[in-house]
């Protein structure tokens, strides 16, 4: 059958309304709606000074096709027609139209700027919703509040030359009496040569092209499922390792998922889902963590999940993984290579003597496990040492500055600067954002203190608060001009505090003093 390229512009205005009624669908290979909503005011304005944003690429077929969202439902029939490339654009127009979904666009016709919706807007009347200005009813009753004279005569300008933003036509190439396999070729292309894709994207269309209804029926929910939970930074490729690693618990190598039959990927993926769900339970029971805001990266639970599927509740250690868990966290098992780590982490899995082996990869030099105060110098851009200081807390008992209650499980575990960051002189402010002056406190917690000097609110606290913080307990450090021997102090605590964990939970093992 011969390939058939049609090349068209269409209107946002069309786009939009056969996004909405279900004529120009997401297909299951795309990727998850990603883009940060700043963009959309960028969005708009390029449309509004009729700048280019790149063509559209379609595609009709009559393959049995699913779609990546359930709503907008898509009908039925040949008037279909797939996105292969622009969903970003498409689901951003569509929700600065309807003012929907968090995206609420503004318009100021005197700066002649677009922005987002803020406290500061709502205050401002020369803000005007751009949904508002585009709806003809609330357009109406727009125009009737313009002021008088010239002022009210420019801004009507303004408002209309928003209003054609619906006529401005975009490039759209249409693909017709292309294959399944083509059209997720031509996306993974597309998006490998400009934009690229995250590894995840490029797995979920392979899956998809290979697996029809997989994403859209099983994974696209459970990973919606897992956010909802707290559990965001556990994505589409930390599954799929996993569910290899289940499907093949004996290989010696990774196999991908879409090299393997349906019912070998709907057994495993029915195991991943229940060991994903014990694993988050058991990191709830050793670390009193509900959410993810602390574990820096989904990475880390892969190993867990794996050993969750492939070991009874008997035969799994937690307290030796939450220890293999707490050291790779602190080394930052997988910020360099991290394919190469998780393929010998799950190699380790296998053996007869998983935890041993897994602990095996993240000793240090001299062979022994902990922490040294050096591991605490970092910024707070260090997830691991920033997880590996909670610990340490946590292994202190760790208390809640401002009520003197123990944090135990928390939905909502904040951060909050020893030294304030306002006692520091502008210059030197940003040394304030250390790993070493952070305290955790509870989301909930009155937050009392503000920017108090420190060696004001400090002598207030109990002696048993501050020791569950790792605090210096010598109060002539108490002061920011005194903060590098302040954090330093801190630092050996912490180092301490953190040892003493791994020491309880991986007795037998050597630790550092």
């Amino acid at each position: 059958m011969a390939h058939n390229l049609d090349i068209q512009t269409l209107k946002v205005r069309d786009i939009i309304e056969d996004y909405r009624s279900g004529r120009l669908v997401i297909p299951e290979f795309q990727r998850e709606y990603v883009w940060k909503k700043s963009r959309a005011p960028h969005l708009i304005d390029s449309i509004y000074r009729s700048f280019p944003i790149s063509a559209l690429l379609l595609w009709s077929s009559d393959s049995d096709v699913r779609s990546r969202r359930r709503d907008p439902r898509p009908v039925r029939g040949r008037s279909i027609s797939w996105l292969i490339d622009g969903q970003q654009r498409v689901i951003t127009l569509s929700r600065i139209l309807s003012g929907d979904e968090g995206i609420e666009v503004v318009f100021n016709p005197d700066e002649d700027a677009f922005r987002l919706a803020n406290a500061a807007t709502k205050k401002d009347s020369n803000w005007f919703p751009v949904s508002e200005i585009l709806d003809d009813e609330l357009y109406r009753q727009l125009r009737k509040s313009l002021p008088d004279g010239l002022k009210g005569e420019r801004r009507e300008a303004k408002f209309e030359n928003v209003r054609k933003l619906m006529q401005y036509e975009i490039p759209a190439v249409h693909m017709r009496d292309f294959s399944f396999d083509q059209a997720v070729e031509a996306f993974t292309r597309i998006n490998t040569l400009g934009v690229k894709l995250k590894t995840e994207d490029i797995a979920s269309a392979r899956v998809a092209a290979k697996h029809t209804g997989f994403i859209a029926d099983e994974v696209a929910p459970f990973v919606a499922e897992l956010k909802g939970e707290g559990f965001s930074r556990l994505n589409v490729m930390h599954l799929f390792r996993a569910c290899a690693f289940v499907a093949l618990p004996d290989g010696r190598s990774r196999t991908p998922l879409h090299e393997l039959s349906r019912s070998e990927v709907a057994n495993a993926w029915s195991a991943t889902k229940r060991a994903t769900k014990e694993a988050m339970a058991l990191i709830r029971n050793e670390f009193g963590l509900v959410n993810m805001d602390i574990l820096w990266s989904g990475a880390l639970l892969v190993p867990v999940i794996a050993l969750c599927a492939s070991r009874g509740v008997r035969d799994r250690d937690p307290r030796g993984v939450a220890g293999w868990l707490a050291m790779a966290a602190l080394l930052h098992r997988y910020s360099k290579s991290s394919e190469t780590a998780l393929d010998q982490d799950l190699r380790a899995c296998r053996s007869d003597d998983p935890i041993g082996k897994l602990l095996t990869n993240v000793r240090r030099d001299a062979g022994a496990f902990g922490a040294i105060a050096n591991d605490f110098r970092g910024a707070l851009n260090d997830k691991g040492a920033l997880f590996a200081a909670y610990i340490a807390c946590r292994h202190r008992g760790l208390r809640d500055l401002f009520s003197g209650s123990q944090i135990l499980l928390q939905a909502n575990v904040d951060r909050h600067h020893i030294l304030p960051r306002a006692q520091f002189e502008e210059a030197r402010r940003g040394k304030a954002d250390a790993v070493a002056n952070i305290a955790f406190i509870s989301g909930e917690a009155n937050r009392n203190v503000g920017a108090a000097s420190p060696d004001v609110y400090l002598k207030k606290l109990k002696r048993e608060t501050l020791e569950s913080q790792c605090i210096p307990l010598d109060a002539s450090l108490w002061d920011v001009d005194k903060a590098d021997e302040f954090w330093a102090a801190r630092r050996v605590l912490l180092a301490e505090a953190f040892n003493g964990f791994l020491r309880e939970m991986l007795p037998g093992r050597r630790i550092l003093q």
